[in-house]
């Protein structure tokens, strides 16, 4: 199947909404033909694309993908218009017909929560920062429920961060202050977690789904 790509228009009409994002979240690196990218620390690298879902004459999602060099593709999301649109019966698209583009649907578009949830995606990105000098997860320990109940809770309730004294309320009848201390600056020696403030990083995320993998293989 042959590619379509959007008219000049069309992309200058897609630039007004990667620009605002671009003001808001740093490592903006600019469009280069028809994918925008930023640069994130720890090499990772993100692009967005715009697309369609129907005809290339609608053009009516970004899409998004995150890559390190150290474990390649990791993360991926999509913002489509239809889903910050205010009727179901009018969802918002660029309307590219032989090169002449323009808005259809506008009035009914929240463009500020698309940015606003792209901008959040590139943020939680940074939860995921691997060091270059980090062992490959395969050669760190097993992590048992408990350990990996937390993980999923920062993941899940703090947006990535690691903050002992929001984990241990959570989790007090199962552990201590004490041992929920050194549990993290354990993992903070050895990669699992950032530097403070602490947050999840991508080996400490695969090691809780290759676990949840080998659960799913067992049964």
């Amino acid at each position: 199947m042959a590619r379509h790509y959007p008219s000049f228009q069309t992309l200058d009409i897609a630039d007004q909404i990667l620009e605002a994002i671009a003001d808001r979240a740093p490592g903006f690196q600019g469009r280069i033909g028809v994918n925008w990218y930023w640069q994130l620390p720890g090499g990772i690298l993100v692009t967005f694309i715009l697309d369609f879902t129907t005809t290339e004459q609608r053009w009516d999602v970004i899409r998004a993908e995150a890559v390190s060099p150290s474990i390649g593709f990791f993360n991926a999301a999509e913002f489509p218009f239809k889903a910050y649109g205010t009727l179901a019966t009018s969802p918002p698209f660029i309307h590219d017909l032989e090169g002449e583009a323009e808005w259809s649907n506008r009035l009914y578009f929240q463009m500020g929560h698309l940015i606003e949830d792209a901008v959040l995606w590139l943020k939680l990105l940074n939860a995921t920062i691997i060091d270059p000098q980090v062992r490959a997860p395969a050669t760190f320990p097993d992590l048992n429920r408990l350990e990996r109940e937390m993980v999923a809770y920062a993941l899940d309730e703090l947006n990535g961060h690691f903050r002992l004294k929001d984990i241990y309320p959570a989790f007090e009848e199962r552990i201590s202050q004490n041992a929920l201390s050194r549990l993290a600056r354990k993992w903070e020696e050895i990669g699992l977690l950032t530097q403070r403030p602490r947050r999840v990083t991508v080996a400490l995320r695969a090691l809780v789904d290759q676990h949840d993998e080998d659960e799913e293989e067992a049964a």
